[in-house]
């Protein structure tokens, strides 16, 4: 009898081999005893390149405590230097400092590399998913990968600004990576005077303001380096957002939210054993048993009698958060005032709010009316795995507000339900826009081990088949076969939800397997469009409005529709132009499916056809098409 993966994964977990979460919970923790942590704002040097704000960031391993009954380890964070004491770098110990930027004002960001060359994770670094394992036959032909990544170093990163605006050579590309001996992947590139162990990239900042993040994006290793520690707020400011009287200052709160297991010791725990021949180490998600929100496990916040304007971030690798505030055993109302691409067009009272791995929420809460005293307990009820459960460690709570602290000053901050909210641009597709489809699928052996997930079954290292006209407008279909909800996110745009429907899944999955095997013959596969069951679906309210990553749901076509237009050069900063065809990629925000390939390239081209040989690591390009 085959197993499922959820049915293979739990009793993988009672055995103690294969799991995607620990068969033995983590020390138990006192609760809501250690004081958040608010990531230092870093600070701008504007002397040493005009006309912009220059950040010096160095990833580097340091100790970090994350719960007082824990003891000190090491951990992974981002350091950014200060101009005005260049000997006290800005940093935590773990994550990194916040980077404020302006709509329009270039920030150009030199990253050092100063890790070390094995893994703090090492135990869970799989060579097979980038080398063929001995005796087990290879997935694509020819092995996992035609270029090795580095053999004698377990390291290797590269920073994406994940919802920026990006030139390709600033995106942060996985293939993008740099070692801190000086080894660079195929796609490496900087801007000039960059030594062998860095990398320096340019942002334009010519999007609307919103909550980005940086985070390492190597290939193969996101997973590990992410949970390690590298990770840090971006916020981008502009004139309309400074005119809405929203909370500023020390109301307002970046709040990093992550899931994470640790040993007696206080050390970080990810599993070193996965489930199948293929992958010996990798598991398909990993589940931690402890909420940590900006470094801290279970952390509070001593709040003043007002509004206080949260920029909440889901950091965590797999876990999905449906979180709400609890008072006594009432729920407290928030203000949603924005989404991960920005401002939404109204606010938006809600008791409740869902965010995927990587997505972002802009939220206020009004602690005004509350007793002194009062306690508020920011909880999460979300299914793990999303949506269908079955397996996992749940995190009930998260942090903790007290209300404590004697109110400074007047509140004058606006009333979130007053905000005059700008409009939201209108991108409306018509009969003639162009639809893509991308078909999720997940491949399980005999024993119902996971394989790899991949969309389009493709590898990423095959040729690219997906070019895009600059300036078109695009209806993306995310056809989900696969049991998870996938968070998926699309370098360069940002984008809005269109709707959802369900699909017959085992008739499409078995036609679309069948087109597969055949050698994709011209045409496309099958047309989704031939197997719908009932309406569309719109985005539900706190789902509308700009975005990088959404939802797309098992068992259905989930659509976005994005305009491709190109990053444009930023100013005062040569070889920052786009240059056609232009490499993108878009994948799996759920760490452990986008390292084992839940992840394609794609290219942004010109009217002109696109070029016969598009260069990339696996091989050359394939004509246009669509569908």
């Amino acid at each position: 009898m085959r197993l499922t993966r959820r049915e293979f994964a739990r009793l993988a977990a009672g055995a103690g081999i294969a799991a995607s979460w620990p068969a033995k919970p983590g020390p138990a923790l006192r609760k809501f005893t250690d004081p958040l942590p608010v990531p230092p704002v870093a600070v701008p040097d504007r002397s040493a390149h005009r006309g912009a704000d220059y950040y010096d960031v160095t990833m580097r391993q340091a100790p970090w405590r994350f719960h007082r009954d824990l003891g000190m380890t090491m951990a992974w964070g981002y350091w950014a230097a200060d101009p005005g004491d260049p000997a006290r770098p800005l940093g935590l110990g773990c994550l990194g400092p916040t980077l404020v930027a302006r709509r329009d004002r270039p920030v150009i960001v030199r990253y050092r590399n100063r890790l070390p060359t094995t893994h703090l994770l090492r135990g869970s670094v799989d060579p097979s998913l980038w080398r063929s394992v001995p005796g087990v036959p290879p997935d694509p032909p020819g092995g996992r990968r035609m270029t090795d990544l580095p053999r004698d170093v377990t390291v290797w990163n590269v920073v994406h600004l994940h919802g920026g605006l990006n030139p390709p050579q600033s995106d942060g590309n996985p293939e993008s990576w740099f070692t801190s001996h000086g080894l660079h992947g195929p796609m490496y590139g900087s801007l000039p005077g960059a030594a062998a162990d860095e990398a320096i990239y340019a942002y334009g900042n010519a999007q609307r303001a919103a909550m980005l993040w940086y985070h390492d994006h190597a290939m193969e290793l996101t997973r590990l380096n992410n949970y390690a520690g590298l990770s840090g707020a971006y916020i981008l400011r502009d004139h309309i957002e400074d005119a809405l009287g929203l909370p500023r200052g020390r109301f307002e709160v970046p709040l990093l939210i992550q899931d994470r297991t640790f040993r007696a010791d206080g050390s970080l725990f990810y599993p070193t054993k996965g489930g199948g021949r293929h992958h010996p180490v990798w598991v398909p998600e990993f589940f931690g048993d402890t909420p940590v929100v900006n470094g801290k496990a279970y952390p509070f916040l001593a709040v003043e009698p007002r509004r206080y304007r949260f920029r909440v971030l889901n950091a965590s690798n797999a876990r999905f958060y449906h979180l709400w505030f609890a008072r006594d055993a009432s729920r407290l109302p928030f203000w949603v005032v924005g989404s991960s691409g920005g401002l939404r067009s109204f606010p938006l009272r809600a008791d409740r709010i869902l965010l995927a791995p990587s997505e972002r929420a802009d939220i206020v809460v009004d602690f005004g009316r509350l007793p002194m005293g009062a306690a508020v307990t920011l909880m999460n009820d979300a299914a793990v795995p999303y949506p269908g459960g079955g397996g996992g460690p749940a995190i009930p709570e998260i942090m903790r507000f007290h209300v404590s602290d004697p109110l400074t000053g007047r509140d004058d901050s606006t009333p979130p339900g007053a905000l005059a909210l700008p409009p939201l641009e209108p991108l409306r597709p018509g009969p003639e826009t162009p639809v893509r489809a991308h078909v999720l699928t997940e491949t399980l052996d005999r024993q119902g081990a996971p394989i790899h997930m991949l969309i389009g079954d493709r590898y990423f290292f095959e040729p690219v088949d997906d070019f895009v006209k600059s300036g078109a407008t695009e209806i993306w279909e995310y056809v989900n076969t696969t049991e998870d909800a996938h968070p998926m996110h699309v370098h360069l745009v940002q984008f809005l939800i269109h709707n959802r429907q369900r699909l017959r899944v085992e008739e499409y999955a078995r036609d679309h397997a069948r087109w597969v095997a055949a050698g994709r013959p011209p045409g496309g596969g099958p047309d989704p469009a031939r197997y719908l069951l009932g309406p569309p679906v719109p985005p539900e309210p706190d789902q509308q409005g700009w975005r990088d990553t959404f939802v797309a749901y098992p068992r259905m076509v989930n659509r976005i529709v994005a305009r491709f237009d190109p990053a444009p050069p930023v100013p005062g900063v040569g070889g920052t132009a786009t240059a056609f065809p232009a490499g993108y990629i878009h994948h799996c925000h759920i760490l452990e499916h986008e390292d084992n390939d839940m992840m394609r390239p794609w290219r942004l081209v010109t009217s002109q056809p696109a070029p016969p040989d598009t260069p990339h690591a696996g091989g050359p390009g394939a004509p246009p098409r669509t569908g």
